[in-house]
C-alpha cells in the first residue's frame, strides 16, 4: 500500500513538471512574438537601434527554448538591423548564423529574405555586381510560393531588379504589378503605394503628365487605408512640382513631408537633411529669396552634423550590444566549466587529468573571445573615426568658397573657373594627368560635374540643351573609361583627391 501511494505521488510530481516545463514553452513562445512585433514596428518607424535591441532580446528567449525557428527568424531581423546601421561586417556574421540554422535549410521564404539583406550589404559597401548576382537568386526562390510575405519580397525584388537594368525596366514594374494584384488591396496598400511612386519617378522627365498620375494613386491609396505616414508622398509630389517650375506648390509639399515626419514622431533618416531642407532651400534660391535660402541651407547644415553624431551614437549602442553578446556567450562558458568541475570533483576524482584538460582548453577559449572583443572595440574605433572624418569633410563643403563657386557656377561667370581652380588647385592638374588631351570646355563640365550639379541643372546655368550636356558628359565618360554604374561626380571627387604616389 505504501509502495502505490508512492508511485502515485511520483506520477503526480512527474506529471506537474511536464504540464510546468509545457507552459513555461508557450509563454516564451508568446514572448518571443512580441520583441518581433516590437523589432518590426521600429523598423517601419526607421528606429534601427531598437530594432536590433528588441531583436537581441528575442533571441536570447529563442536560444533558450532550442526553437530553430524562432531563433532562425531573430537572427535575420538582427542581421537587417545591423545592415540598415551601416554595419555591414556583424550583418554578414548574422546572417551566416541564421543560414546554419536546420529550419532555414527547409524554409525558401527565409533562404530569400537573408538573400535580400546580403545583397543590400553589398549595395552599401559598393559592390553593386554582387548586389546584382543576389537578387535573381531571391527570384529563384520564391517563383512559386504564395504566402503574403514572398508575394511582397518577391514584386519588391522585381523592381530592385529593373533599377539596374534601365532598358527592362518596364518588364520588371510589370511583373512587380503582377504579383501585388495576387494580394488583397489592405495587405498590399503600402506595397501598392510605393509601386506608383516609383512609376511616376519614371515618367517625371519625360512624361510629367503620367508621372503626377501615378503620385496621386499612390498617396490616394495611402490616405485610403488611413496610412498617417505620408512624407514620403508628399516628397515626390514636391519634386514634381519643382520639375514643372512650380516653386511655390513644391515649398509647400515638402514642408508637409517636414511637419508630417515630426507629427509621427519618426526617427530621423538621411532624407530628411539630404533632400528636404536641401531642396526648400534650392527652391528659395530659384525664388531669389536670398535670406531664406541661406536659412534652410543653415538647417540643412546643421541636421546633417546631428545626424552624423546620432550615427555616431548607434553604431556605439549597436557594437555594445554585440560585445555584451559575447560576454555572455563567455559567462555562459564559464558557468559550464564550473559545473563540469564540481561533478569531477564530485563523482570521479580519478579522472582529475582529464578535468585538467578540459580547464586548459576552457582558459583557451576564454582568450579567444578575449581577443574577439578587443577586435571588435578596434572595429568600433574605426567607425567612429570615419564618422569624425566624414563629419569634418562636410564642414569644409559648406564653406565660403565653396558657396562662392556654386554662385559662379550657377550664374555662368566667366570667372566661375578660375575661382574654381584657386579652391580645387589639384583638380586640372589630375584630370590633365589622366587625359591630356582635355579641352577648356571639358574641364569646365567636369568642374560642374565635380560641384554635384545634374545634366539639367549644367543645362539651366549655361544655356545649352539638355541633349548636348548628356551627350558631352558621355563623350567624357569614354575618355575616362568611367564603368556605366558608376557616379562621374563621385569618381571625379576620388580622382582628384588621391594623394601623390
Amino acid at each position: 500500500m505504501i509502495k502505490k501511494n508512492t508511485f502515485i505521488k511520483n506520477s503526480i510530481a512527474f506529471f506537474a513538471i511536464l504540464v510546468s516545463n509545457f507552459l513555461f514553452c508557450q509563454n516564451q513562445d508568446k514572448e518571443i512574438d512580441q520583441l518581433l512585433q516590437k523589432a518590426e514596428q521600429s523598423r517601419r518607424e526607421f528606429n534601427n537601434l531598437d530594432q536590433l535591441k528588441y531583436a537581441k532580446k528575442a533571441s536570447i528567449l529563442a536560444e533558450e527554448i532550442k526553437d530553430s525557428k524562432k531563433i532562425a527568424e531573430c537572427y535575420y531581423n538582427i542581421a537587417r538591423a545591423l545592415s540598415f546601421l551601416e554595419l555591414q561586417k556583424e550583418s554578414f556574421s548574422y546572417i551566416n548564423k541564421a543560414s546554419q540554422q536546420p529550419y532555414t535549410k527547409k524554409s525558401k521564404l527565409l533562404q530569400a529574405q537573408l538573400k535580400e539583406v546580403k545583397a543590400f550589404n553589398y549595395y552599401s559597401l559598393g559592390l553593386t555586381s554582387q548586389f546584382n548576382t543576389e537578387l535573381p537568386g531571391i527570384v529563384k526562390l520564391l517563383k512559386n510560393q504564395s504566402s503574403k510575405d514572398a508575394i511582397i519580397l518577391l514584386q519588391r525584388t522585381y523592381l530592385n531588379i529593373g533599377s539596374t537594368k534601365p532598358d527592362s525596366a518596364k518588364y520588371y514594374s510589370e511583373l512587380c504589378y503582377k504579383e501585388l494584384k495576387k494580394l488583397p488591396e489592405k495587405d498590399s496598400h503600402l506595397e501598392l503605394s510605393d509601386f506608383y511612386r516609383y512609376k511616376g519617378t519614371e515618367f517625371l522627365e519625360k512624361m510629367p503628365d503620367s508621372a503626377i498620375y501615378y503620385y496621386q494613386k499612390s498617396i490616394q491609396i495611402t490616405q485610403k487605408h488611413h496610412d498617417p505616414v505620408l512624407f514620403f508622398n508628399y516628397t515626390a509630389l514636391g519634386d514634381y512640382y519643382s520639375s514643372q517650375k512650380k516653386y511655390h506648390e513644391a515649398k509647400s509639399y515638402y514642408e508637409k513631408a517636414i511637419q508630417n515626419i515630426k507629427e509621427q514622431s519618426i526617427t530621423p533618416y538621411h532624407f530628411v537633411n539630404n533632400d528636404l531642407y536641401n531642396k526648400i532651400s534650392a527652391l528659395y534660391g530659384k525664388l531669389g529669396e536670398k535670406d531664406k535660402q541661406n536659412k534652410y541651407q543653415a538647417i540643412y547644415s546643421d541636421l546633417q552634423k546631428k545626424l552624423l553624431t546620432e550615427r555616431n551614437k548607434n553604431v556605439e549602442s549597436a557594437l555594445n550590444i554585440i560585445l555584451k553578446d559575447k560576454e555572455e556567450e563567455y559567462k555562459s562558458s564559464e558557468f559550464q566549466k564550473y559545473i563540469l568541475i564540481s561533478i569531477g570533483i564530485l563523482v570521479l576524482l580519478i579522472i582529475f587529468f582529464f578535468i585538467y584538460r578540459i580547464l586548459r582548453k576552457k582558459i583557451k577559449h576564454k582568450e579567444t573571445i578575449i581577443k574577439e572583443a578587443a577586435n571588435t572595440l578596434q572595429n568600433k574605433e574605426e567607425i567612429i573615426y570615419q564618422k569624425n572624418s566624414e563629419t569634418q569633410e562636410l564642414q569644409l563643403k559648406i564653406n565660403d568658397a565653396y558657396n562662392d563657386v556654386v554662385e559662379l557656377a550657377k550664374k555662368n561667370d566667366p570667372s566661375f573657373y578660375f575661382r574654381f581652380q584657386e579652391v580645387y588647385p589639384e583638380f586640372q592638374k589630375k584630370l590633365l594627368e589622366n587625359s591630356p588631351t582635355l579641352r577648356t570646355s571639358e574641364l569646365i563640365l567636369c568642374a560642374y560635374t565635380f560641384l554635384g550639379f545634374s545634366i539639367k541643372d549644367i543645362a539651366e546655368y549655361t544655356f545649352k540643351s539638355v541633349n548636348t550636356i548628356r551627350n558631352r558628359k558621355q563623350s567624357l565618360r569614354k575618355k575616362f573609361g568611367i564603368q556605366s554604374e558608376e557616379d562621374m561626380g563621385i569618381w571625379l571627387r576620388n580622382l582628384t583627391s588621391e594623394k601623390e604616389q
